[in-house]
C-alpha cells in the first residue's frame, strides 16, 4: 500500500513540476490567435532573468533526484524488513 501511495505521490509531483495539462483541454479553451507582425522585442529577458530561470531548473532537477533517492531508500528498507 505504501509503495502505491509513493508512486502516486511521485507521479503527481512530476506532473506538477512539468506543468503538464491535457493538450485537448487547453487547445479547445483558447480561440485561434493570429500572429502579429515581427518587430523589436521590447521586454527582452535580461541576464539576471535567464540566470534565475537556469537556477530554478537546476533546483527542480536536484529536488527530483533527491526524491528518487528517498523513494529508492524506502523501498530497499522495506525489502529488508520482509
Amino acid at each position: 500500500m505504501a509503495v502505491r501511495a509513493t508512486k502516486l505521490l511521485l507521479a503527481v509531483f512530476v506532473v506538477f513540476l512539468l506543468g503538464a495539462a491535457p493538450a485537448g483541454a487547453s487547445a479547445l479553451a483558447q480561440p485561434p490567435t493570429t500572429t502579429a507582425p515581427a518587430g523589436p522585442v521590447i521586454d527582452a529577458p535580461s541576464e539576471a532573468d535567464t540566470a534565475r530561470s537556469r537556477n530554478n531548473l537546476i533546483i527542480g532537477a536536484v529536488a527530483v533526484v533527491l526524491l528518487g533517492i528517498v523513494i529508492y531508500g524506502n523501498r530497499a528498507r522495506a525489502k529488508k524488513k520482509k
